[in-house]
């Protein structure tokens, strides 16, 4: 289960208790849409509090849809201390139009005014 929240009208959290897959990809990209529906561009802040990372279904998942709403989604902070989340962050940060950017836990204040400035 996640928890959602925000910094301001362009700015959205989601605080992630297990492992994005597939499906807990396509909730948060739901409501991911929906913010952007109201606004655009957004910046996502991601908080991966299980450590159980991103599957590759998740991963694909996601790049599928930066690449659909490139001109939507401006900065993305992923903030967990599971190694292969990282470094998928930074391999798509290389593919995706958006800024990415991935942060260790005990970096989550650094992560949050990084994803609103």
């Amino acid at each position: 289960m996640e928890k959602t929240f925000e910094f301001a009208d362009n700015v959205v959290g989601f605080l992630i208790k297990e492992e994005i897959d597939q499906k807990k990809m396509k909730e948060i990209l739901s409501k991911i849409k929906e913010r952007i529906e109201k606004v655009s561009p957004i910046c996502i802040y991601i908080e991966d509090e299980s450590d159980e990372g991103i599957s590759l279904g998740g991963l694909l998942k996601a790049v599928k849809f930066h690449f659909s709403h490139s001109e939507d989604l401006k900065k993305i902070a992923i903030v967990t201390d599971d190694k292969m989340f990282k470094k998928s962050m930074d391999i798509k940060d290389v593919i995706v139009p958006a800024d990415v950017k991935s942060f260790e836990k005990k970096d989550r204040m650094k992560a949050m005014n990084w994803v609103m400035i």
